[in-house]
């Protein structure tokens, strides 16, 4: 039987692993140069299937759990909290934390002062119903291996288009690595701390909280990426974003 311990390293591995697409989006973003429109073709595919595994693994498991009213208002809180802060922000230079810079400038140091820890926090803010929603999930006894696919790959096209713009502006690679390793690490420790604590909540919590990140994520994605993935885009990128909700329900339909 496996210990605590050994369930708490486990979903350790499972964030880290949702995590690993950041890494490598900011290394393609650091060391390549993109277009624009090649960026928003990963940013819709991306917006695609983070809107799948909200919309079909995490959200309809709440309503069926908690009960429609308890998971909408849920959701509608999450979205909330998630434009207040994200407002908050904006205010201080992050609004366009997830622009690749050819489409929309991020400030610069220099332009607006403080706009670096803005972007931080930001891009640390995104990470946080990524989070919420895994730790619960990862207390299943299956593991919601198309949820971990879903963070996994569409992570990538956020950090490449943050990087992109990043470099755009003139941060440096320390900044852009140290940022982009600390929200990743700090994503899968935050996993795992969200699973450990969700554990002594009473059994109509967990799933309010899987609402509460799946509208958090919700708003995420239609205030950070969705702007970038349809902004002078490609005119196929709702197809782009189809796929990528087709994609994960494949990848769900070959994992249960």
């Amino acid at each position: 039987m496996p210990t605590r311990t050994d369930e708490v390293w486990t979903v350790l591995a499972w964030g880290a692993v949702s995590s690993v697409g950041l890494l490598v989006g900011a290394s393609i973003g650091s060391f390549s140069k993109m277009p624009h429109h090649a960026i928003a073709k990963a940013m819709s595919v991306g917006a695609g299937l983070l809107l799948a595994g909200v919309s079909f693994k995490v959200a309809a498991d709440a309503i069926r759990i908690a009960g429609p009213v308890a998971a909408a208002l849920s959701v509608l809180f999450g979205a909330a909290v998630f434009s207040a802060s994200n407002a908050l922000l904006a205010r201080f230079g992050a609004a366009h934390r997830k622009r690749c810079g050819e489409c929309i400038q991020q400030p610069t140091e220099s332009q607006q002062p403080g706009s670096g820890v803005a972007i931080a926090l930001g891009n640390a803010l995104d990470a946080v119903p990524e989070a919420i929603v895994l730790g619960i999930a990862l207390r299943d006894r299956i593991v919601p291996l198309a949820l971990v696919f879903a963070f996994s790959l569409g992570n990538l096209p956020e950090a490449l288009s943050s990087t992109a713009g990043m470099r755009a502006a003139g941060r440096s690679h320390t900044y852009i690595f140290l940022l982009w390793s600390t929200i990743a690490i700090g994503t899968a420790l935050a996993t795992a701390a969200g699973y450990v604590g969700f554990g002594s909540l009473s059994e109509s919590w967990p799933p309010r909280l899987q609402a509460f990140g799946a509208g958090a994520l919700l708003a995420m994605t239609a205030e950070t990426m969705i702007p970038e993935a349809f902004h002078n885009s490609p005119r196929f990128s709702g197809l782009l974003a189809a796929f990528g909700f087709v994609l994960l329900l494949l990848v769900d339909a070959m994992t249960r």
